[in-house]
């Protein structure tokens, strides 16, 4: 039996359209000659939901929160490691210091954000603002934090690399900030797309022989770098392309490859 593990955001999606309709025409494929399919994503539960019901994607497993949470496809929850109290409302305290970012966390139900004094909403139409919870109120009675995420506005990155550097110095026994192109992921200590990968590798049942990962992005290394077959897209940063063997365009074309000599 083989896994693909791939990516959400840039991967086989950009902003809400599919990248390529023979993406989720080949995802049904795969799991046709019993294959398996984990999306391995930085997304949390709700936002992988957007994509996944708006285009109807197949999957087995999903690797939330940069490999902290692990969930089926019948929504039961296989894996969690979370933030602390404390620390997560220091990083968004010392985050709110910063008047170009844009500060995000999960509450369970919905992402919501502060961005120079307004609390927004991330939904399946984009950013919006609202007015009927605070984000303040919110991040100050959360128990912990799944997934904490921050952004400048100008989609710059110096903010963000100073934010993670603050982390890494006050809080590194705790939390960990991973840069996903312009995004900052902020989840528990230990996590990330390589670590999910080999925490559900570890919880399955049946043996997996051959693994194969596809990502666009810094955060999408860990995995690309475990799987024994690592993939990449033509057009991605030459640093990434340099640390990953194989070059693809489309996330079918990593499928085409599991499934030679398969097909029929």
């Amino acid at each position: 039996m083989k896994i693909l593990l791939s990516d959400m955001d840039g991967t086989i999606i950009d902003g809400y359209d599919v990248k390529h309709e023979k993406d989720c025409e080949m995802l049904h494929e795969l799991r046709k000659h019993g294959h398996l399919v984990a999306f391995n994503t930085g997304r949390n539960l709700q936002e992988a939901f957007f994509a996944i019901d708006q285009h109807h994607f197949p999957y087995d497993y999903l690797i939330l929160n940069n490999g902290a949470h692990i969930v089926d496809n019948q929504g039961k929850e296989l894996f969690k490691k979370v933030i602390p109290q404390k620390i997560g409302r220091q990083i968004i305290e010392y985050s709110m210091k910063f008047d170009n970012v844009m500060i995000y966390f999960f509450n369970g139900t919905r992402t919501i954000g502060y961005y120079q004094g307004k609390t927004i909403e991330h939904t399946h139409l984009g950013h919006i603002e609202i007015d009927d919870v605070d984000f303040i109120e919110e991040y100050q009675k959360a128990q912990s934090f799944d997934i904490i995420a921050v952004n400048q506005d100008d989609e710059g990155i110096e903010t963000s690399l100073q934010i993670q550097k603050y982390i890494a110095d006050h809080y590194g026994e705790y939390a960990i900030g991973t840069l996903n192109t312009h995004y900052l992921d902020i989840t528990a200590q230990g996590c990330s797309k390589g670590s999910g990968m080999h925490q559900l590798l570890k919880m399955l049942d049946d043996p997996i022989d051959e693994t194969y990962a596809i990502g666009d992005s810094y955060n999408d290394l860990s995995m690309i770098k475990e799987a024994n077959f690592g993939y990449t897209f033509h057009h991605a940063h030459d640093d990434i392309k340099q640390a990953t063997k194989y070059h693809v365009n489309y996330v079918y074309q990593v499928i085409e490859d599991m499934l030679r000599g398969e097909m029929k």
